[in-house]
């Protein structure tokens, strides 16, 4: 991909400006949720800046984390300003507030082609509808940042959940012989991949039910523009697959004192999920496929690694 410099006069309407996230470490962290703690209940305009700041930098962690990707923000550039969400809603900001970040800039492609601005692709609906869009006045929609971290999770592949949890297993219960939990697995492989479509579709249906709020995120606000402009389905940005396996995270080691008694719960587990039936009684009337439900929300990633954007360069002042 291209590393060339692209200053503010050298973007053009239609590019997508993507920023990028470093973990800011423990202290970075623990930073942050003692300013959460403090400012929760800030009065002052000053003090409830302190805590959103605070607040970002822990959604963006959670973020980089589940979308196993380097992105966290998204906006749209429209020759006038950058159409965003943020911590104030969607508005139409100016660039310079991008000035000290690590910010790429994508264009759409149409079969690996820059197509935006030709005659077939003409700028116009994608401007018009992103002028309405910040004319809404839309809050940013904090239900479905947080609800975006659970989608990440949903749409990993179901032997990378498998090989998450044993590979913790072998790596934090250190009483239990790893060619025990070898075993397990590998003997209720199929009724775990089946587990966790189950697990996968409550959660979507969770989020469809729980998103009640008409904010929209970073992410989604770009997908919007580009998704919903007349003809629909022309400017689409189109999911990537994800497949890759999850971070590897340095978790605290649990601590089981007595061998045989945590072989006897492994058992009891995998016994009752041989004797449970699949799909596994819902509240809901009928089941449904959690794939039907997997693109209402768009991250960062789902832009970035799409097959309708390219990268074109870094953002510089």
């Amino acid at each position: 991909m291209s590393t060339q410099p692209i200053s503010t006069k050298e973007l053009k309407p239609g590019d997508i400006l993507l920023c990028e996230f470093r973990h800011p470490g423990f202290d970075g962290y623990a930073e942050a949720f003692i300013s959460i703690l403090k400012f929760r209940n800030a009065k002052s305009e000053e003090d409830k800046k302190k805590f959103m700041t605070a607040a970002f930098t822990i959604l963006r962690g959670l973020i980089i984390t589940f979308d196993r990707d380097i992105y966290t923000h998204a906006a749209f550039w429209d020759g006038k300003g950058v159409v965003e969400a943020g911590g104030n809603g969607v508005r139409r900001n100016p660039i310079d507030h991008y000035k000290g970040t690590s910010t790429d800039v994508y264009r759409f492609v149409k079969n690996q082609k820059q197509v935006l601005g030709s005659q077939d692709y003409p700028l116009e609906p994608l401007l018009e509808l992103a002028d309405e869009i910040v004319n809404e006045e839309l809050d940013y929609s904090y239900n479905t940042a947080i609800l975006m971290i659970f989608l990440c999770i949903t749409r990993w592949e179901r032997n990378s959940w498998i090989d998450a949890i044993m590979n913790f297993l072998k790596s934090h219960l250190r009483s239990v012989d790893p060619d025990f939990i070898d075993f397990l697995f590998k003997a209720n492989h199929e009724k775990l991949v089946e587990f966790f479509e189950w697990m996968a579709d409550e959660m979507i249906r969770q989020i469809v039910s729980f998103r009640n709020d008409n904010g929209l995120v970073c992410s989604e606000t770009v997908a919007a523009i580009f998704n919903q402009a007349e003809p629909k389905g022309k400017y689409n940005i189109e999911k990537p697959l994800t497949s890759e396996n999850p971070d590897k995270k340095a978790l605290q080691k649990t601590t089981i004192t007595n061998h045989s008694d945590s072989e006897t719960e492994w058992k009891t587990f995998f016994d009752s999920l041989t004797k449970s039936e699949f799909p596994l009684k819902s509240e809901y009337d009928k089941n449904s496929d959690w794939r039907e439900h997997a693109d209402i929300i768009y991250t960062p990633h789902d832009i970035a690694r799409s097959l309708n954007t390219t990268k074109v360069g870094k953002l510089i002042f």
